[in-house]
């Protein structure tokens, strides 16, 4: 927890785009979501995607870690969030927003019963280790037949130590296979990322449906 509390603090949050995610605007018609579906996004920083989201009619429900990217996610919206506290959480919400700010694996389904999903930088954030585990909080944070649009980031993963860590397609469809159906979207190859000294970096997009 404290290495993200120091990104935010420091302002190294290479992760955070000024702009909606483009792969965002073209692949999330494929996700089917109706105007009142509300959409769970994880690891949320203060992410200008959820503002789109709010555009299209949907409700947004934020997970995130660190209290400083839910703070200015308000501030610099002019919005005055209503706080709950729910044990080590905070529940920060001004509609169509609610943010929960604290350990996303602490989160309990009576808080969070998501329509749809969406992960551009939450799975490649966290050591393979931990995502068992995160898949299993997405089953028990989300409907059935929720669907999901994934985003994915990866390289050789000896050549560089993450964060963001490489999430090659063969573990996504590891993890996600026993109560999820998946599609792959799209696939391409990441030049823009040749500066971190990487000799190959991918991108792929999912569409995944629970079961």
């Amino acid at each position: 927890m404290t290495h993200w509390h120091e990104r935010w603090t420091n302002q190294q949050t290479g992760w955070h785009r000024d702009v909606y995610n483009d792969l965002l605007l073209k692949h999330w018609p494929a996700v089917g979501a109706t105007a009142s579906s509300n959409v769970l996004v994880p690891l949320c920083g203060k992410s200008l995607d959820m503002d789109w989201f709010a555009q299209q009619g949907h409700t947004v429900t934020g997970l995130e870690l660190v209290s400083r990217p839910v703070e200015e996610f308000f501030q610099e919206r002019e919005l005055v969030p209503e706080k709950e506290e729910f044990g080590d959480l905070i529940r920060y919400s001004a509609s169509p927003f609610v943010l929960i700010q604290g350990d996303l694996f602490n989160v309990q389904p009576s808080l969070v019963q998501a329509d749809v999903w969406y992960d551009r930088a939450a799975m490649v954030a966290l050591p393979p280790s931990m995502r068992v585990a995160y898949v299993r909080q997405l089953l028990a944070l989300t409907k059935a037949g929720a669907m999901g649009l994934l985003i994915t980031f990866s390289y050789p993963a000896n050549e560089m130590e993450g964060p963001p860590f490489s999430l090659p397609d063969e573990e996504v469809e590891a993890l996600f296979s026993e109560h999820f159906e998946l599609e792959c979207l799209e696939r391409i190859t990441l030049e823009d990322e040749r500066d971190r000294g990487l000799s190959s970096t991918h991108s792929s997009v999912y569409r995944i449906i629970r079961r």
